[in-house]
């Protein structure tokens, strides 16, 4: 059983989706990244994007796949799933707030489309950023994060929250990533 449990900030925007859901938050534990089996380790402990990585480790693009989304003021948020192109598999479960202002209007339209991942959009146009990431995650999932991936019994998730940053260190995202087992 997974008892620890991190701070309602360090698992923002998840738990923004689990209060509005009236979901409690999956019992999960922070981590140390370098305690995280392999392959989650080459996965999720770097500054790097997670579409990348995720397509270069699957050997398939990534689609979109929205589940939930809503828009305060500059603040887009949205539940989405990582999903292989190839089989439409879902790899990752993703909670994300983008930060509208930081990208021209062009961008702002193409993120608020919601048919690319962020990482992908960013990627393309060739903007430079990085992830920080804020902690390394042990999850035991609930049942509608188990159903994302199609899961039955008991299972244990590994993911991170993140913060992508623009140059300069401006916030263009926060995100809580998970991956399939």
């Amino acid at each position: 059983m997974i008892a620890a449990e991190p701070s309602v900030d360090l698992l923002f925007p998840l738990s923004h989706f689990c209060r509005a859901s009236a979901h409690p938050l999956p019992a999960c534990e922070v981590i140390d990244g370098a305690a995280m089996p392999e392959p989650f380790r080459t996965l999720l402990v770097h500054h790097g994007d997670m579409t990348s990585r995720l397509e270069e480790f699957h050997r398939a693009p990534m689609t979109l796949r929205v589940l939930h989304r809503e828009t305060g003021g500059d603040a887009y948020r949205r539940e989405v799933l990582l999903c292989k192109a190839d089989d439409g598999l879902p790899v990752e479960y993703g909670a994300i707030e983008i930060n509208l202002a930081a990208f021209d209007e062009p961008l702002r339209a193409e993120i608020l489309e919601g048919r690319q991942p962020l990482g992908g959009l960013l990627n393309r146009r060739g903007i430079r950023y990085r992830s920080e990431p804020r902690g390394f995650l042990k999850l035991a999932p609930d049942s509608a994060m188990g159903a994302h991936f199609g899961l039955a019994g008991s299972h244990t998730l590994y993911g991170r929250s993140n913060v992508l940053l623009g140059d300069g260190g401006r916030v263009l995202a926060r995100i809580v990533e998970v991956l399939r087992p």
